[in-house]
């Protein structure tokens, strides 16, 4: 068994979050830029990097391979693959639920939310987060992975669009589209100048293209079942308490304390809410299962969007994310995350009422790519 056969076997069950994936992506990109010239040339104009277990504080992670294009360019995705033998679903609350009036036929929860035969379903994400960089330092950090004792000189807000379009007909071909990226919103400093600007500019410089990726049958790689496949979700029990006891005890046997436990449980469900094309049945049994992980707190609501906050202080550092569902369609609008700044808040540019990250989503039917 080569080492990346071994990498496969490290907690291959165990789903990283988003946010975990991107910090680690942050961390191996400087790493990238402070020593991988070599590893660069080596293996061309793109290196498959090995993760597992990268992010501090987390007891449980899947191995994944992350693409990093040449530095600084908008092609980085990582997609965190189930891995393993798939088990039937077990059995549970079955969803969709019999409609008492429609006799022995079935009504899919969320109507008009599965795109037919020549349709796609179009998810449109803009994430915006905020990027710090130190005096000397030749690359920029997330507030998560500042270095030790660095000082921020600048924080800035950076936008990316991220578009996916689903085949109605899952076993088809997949399109995603990255760009326009690296689209700096404002800066927080502590001398304005354009100087500023600048040496943000030559850290990341706004690209207005937009480059195109395609899987056929779902996403990923080698690894099967495909990241949205219908065969990826068969391993998801129906019903929602049994959902929450799924991935908590799944947590569990790889190593995890009951309190990461529980926590990871409400973070894998955030993970899979925020894709927002999981089947519809799927979806439903997703979106009861938030307020059943005892993590979720309901802090607000606005038509059919409802706003859910949790506190993560086991699996992470301590932070607070908060995700509002439509429920309605059962698509995810917004995510945000924030770290608390523990004892270092005073050097923090960016105000407290910004989140390190912010995902806004926009979820549609349509009948073509165009």
């Amino acid at each position: 068994m080569d080492v990346l056969e071994q990498v496969r076997e490290v907690n291959a069950d165990t789903a990283l979050t988003k946010d975990q994936i991107r910090g680690a992506r942050s961390r191996l990109v400087q790493r990238i830029d402070e020593g991988g010239a070599a590893a660069r040339t080596r293996s061309g104009h793109r290196l498959l990097l090995p993760i597992a277990g990268l992010v501090a504080g987390v007891a449980a992670v899947t191995a994944t391979l992350i693409v990093v294009s040449q530095l600084g360019a908008p092609t980085i995705r990582v997609e965190a693959v189930p891995t393993g033998t798939i088990s039937p679903r077990p059995q549970g609350e079955i969803i969709p639920r019999p409609d008492p009036t429609s006799g022995t036929t079935a009504t899919e929860p969320f109507p008009g939310t599965t795109p037919q035969a020549g349709q796609y379903l179009r998810v449109v994400t803009t994430d915006e987060r905020v990027l710090y960089r130190s005096q000397g330092q030749s690359w920029f950090y997330e507030w998560a992975y500042r270095p030790a004792q660095s000082v921020p000189l600048s924080a800035a807000v950076y936008r990316n669009i991220d578009t996916l379009y689903m085949p109605g007909d899952r076993s088809g071909v997949w399109v995603g589209r990255y760009g326009p990226s690296n689209e700096r919103v404002t800066i927080f400093s502590r001398e304005q100048s354009t100087d500023d600007g600048a040496a943000w500019d030559a850290m990341l410089p706004f690209r207005a293209g937009v480059e195109e990726w395609t899987y056929t049958g779902g996403i990923g790689g080698e690894i099967l079942p495909l990241t949205g496949s219908l065969e990826s979700y068969d391993q998801y029990p129906n019903d929602p308490a049994a959902l929450v006891r799924w991935f908590h005890d799944r947590a569990v046997s790889f190593g995890s304390s009951e309190e990461e436990a529980e926590e990871l449980a409400a973070s894998n469900i955030i993970d899979v809410l925020t894709t927002n094309y999981a089947p519809a049945d799927i979806r439903a049994a997703f979106v009861e299962a938030l307020p059943l992980t005892g993590e979720a707190e309901q802090i607000g609501s606005v038509g059919s969007v409802v706003t859910y906050r949790f506190r993560f202080t086991h699996m992470s550092d301590p932070c607070a994310v908060t995700l509002s569902i439509d429920m309605a369609t059962g698509w995810a609008v917004e995510y945000t995350s924030r770290f608390d700044r523990i004892g270092d808040a005073s050097v923090d540019l960016a105000p407290a009422d910004v989140p390190d990250i912010r995902r806004t989503f926009e979820v549609g039917v349509v009948d073509s790519r165009h």
